[in-house]
């Protein structure tokens, strides 16, 4: 082989090794604006630079994150334009043929376009609804239903094993079918909305059992939740009076910063068409741990033929939240404290041990092909001179072994987990004064809303973002 060929080889490669992981560094560079110049800083800094921190295989979480913290911002048209952006990238992600990702299988997953994980893309529904139903745009909410039903059936046609569902996001149906008077559909969803609960992570929370009650009472279906196995309240005083008089004040407060993605080492050996044991270190513990999976057979590789592997896949790390639940106070009456309706963080480490082995096998057959292919390369670029060989043996492997990243891609700005109530009010003007409490008690942040006018049935949504 000549040099010219050798030294274009290297260059090649070199390009590939040196692609950089933009998960490494999103998180930094948009943690400090947030933190130290607020909402408005950090858009800013994510428009400006959004090829370097996202790119176009993270046009998703791009439109998402911009969707998430608009929403914060009470900007609710912003955040449904960006989301409904985020939604129409997910789904021509979703009917695009596999195909068109090969370079996946020689790079690394970072290489395919961002799909979305199944717990973001309904909580981006939820945020959606929750934006149509601030703006008082009931037909707006309705489509998001209809479109967050649609996607949850396709996560269920397409992994039967796995719980993909959301008790809010059915919570939240019901309550606009309730609004648009659709009384069958609320029902149903009311009865969904129980099932998604006892099947995830979170037991019904008590003021969302008490409205799922009165509302099938009132549809004569209540059999339908003792049917469930579930305690039903003996009365539903506050269901009761929003549903007799019509108007409330709903509080969603969004606690905390959701976990982010790290880097986690496993190494171990692979058996073509045997098994393969990997040994890692528990990011939690810091014990060393390990466990055996099935390997599949690899092209190239004889049945039996063992290798030693070394790759890095994704690992959850939890960030430090000042903001552990929420108080509501109404026109200076004692404080209430919203209940935990979702966990983020719950459902991220779901979805990690959900796509644990896949995720793994498919390194894994990744690395081992490129081993092979690594292997060939040495013998057809091998000369009569000695250190060239060496050298060209050493960039090889360097190259190949810096060409694996872990896909460490997840929505940034979400909470850490998201609190809920419904308030029965008068028609009128009312104080309501919501503060963001450390897990101790302490106060974190004060939010007040001195003038809220609350017209005749009107349902008035209060965004509390407190993400720190």
């Amino acid at each position: 082989m000549s040099i010219k060929r050798l030294i274009f080889l290297a260059f090649s490669l070199s390009l590939l090794a040196g692609c950089a992981n933009k998960s490494m560094t999103r998180y930094e560079e948009l943690a400090q604006p947030l933190e130290k110049k607020g909402i408005d800083a950090t858009i800013e800094k994510m428009k400006e630079d959004q090829d370097d921190l996202y790119g176009s295989n993270s046009e998703f979480l791009y439109y998402f994150d911009l969707g998430c913290l608009n929403h914060y911002k009470r900007n609710f048209k912003e955040s449904a334009a960006n989301f409904a952006k985020a939604e129409q990238i997910y789904e021509d992600l979703y009917t695009k043929s596999v195909t068109n990702e090969a370079a996946a299988i020689v790079t690394n997953d970072n290489t395919r376009p961002y799909r979305a994980r199944p717990f973001e893309l309904l909580l981006m529904y939820e945020f959606q609804i929750l934006n149509y139903l601030a703006m008082m745009d009931l037909d707006g909410a309705m489509v998001e239903v209809r479109r967050s039903q649609i996607a949850m059936n396709a996560l269920y046609q397409k992994d039967q094993k796995k719980v993909n569902d959301n008790g809010l996001l059915r919570y939240l149906s019901a309550m606009v079918y309730e609004l648009d008077g659709s009384s069958d559909d609320a029902a149903i969803a009311y009865i969904n909305t129980v099932k998604a609960y006892k099947e995830g992570k979170l037991k019904v929370p008590n003021e969302v059992l008490e409205f799922v009650t009165e509302g099938l009472r009132s549809a004569d279906r209540e059999n339908d939740l003792v049917a469930l196995g579930t305690p039903v309240p003996g009365v539903t005083p506050k269901a009761s009076a929003v549903r007799q008089n019509g108007q409330e004040i709903i509080v969603i407060g969004y606690a905390g910063h959701s976990p982010i993605l790290g880097e986690l080492y496993m190494s171990g050996t692979f058996i073509s068409g045997g098994v393969m044991n990997l040994t890692y270190k528990d990011g939690e513990t810091g014990r060393l741990s390990t466990f055996t999976l099935v390997a599949p057979p690899v092209a190239g590789a004889g049945t039996g033929e063992s290798f030693h592997i070394g790759f890095s896949l994704p690992e959850i790390k939890k960030l430090h939240n000042r903001v552990d639940h929420f108080e509501v106070s109404l026109d200076g009456s004692p404080r209430i404290r919203p209940e935990k309706v979702m966990a983020v963080d719950e459902e991220l480490k779901q979805n990690m041990e959900d796509e644990k082995s896949s995720t793994i096998t498919r390194t894994a057959v990744r690395v081992i092909l490129r081993t092979i292919a690594a292997q060939k390369a040495k013998q057809a670029m091998k000369t009569d001179n000695i250190l060239l060989n060496l050298l060209t043996s050493i960039g090889t492997d360097v190259a190949q072994s810096q060409i694996e990243q872990a896909d460490l891609r997840v929505g940034l700005f979400m909470p850490h987990s998201l609190h809920m109530t419904r308030i029965p009010v008068s028609v009128g003007t009312h104080k309501v004064v919501v503060t963001a409490n450390g897990s101790a008690g302490e106060t974190v942040e004060l939010f007040e809303f001195d003038k809220l006018n609350v017209a005749k049935g009107q349902k008035v949504f209060l965004i509390i973002p407190s993400i720190r």
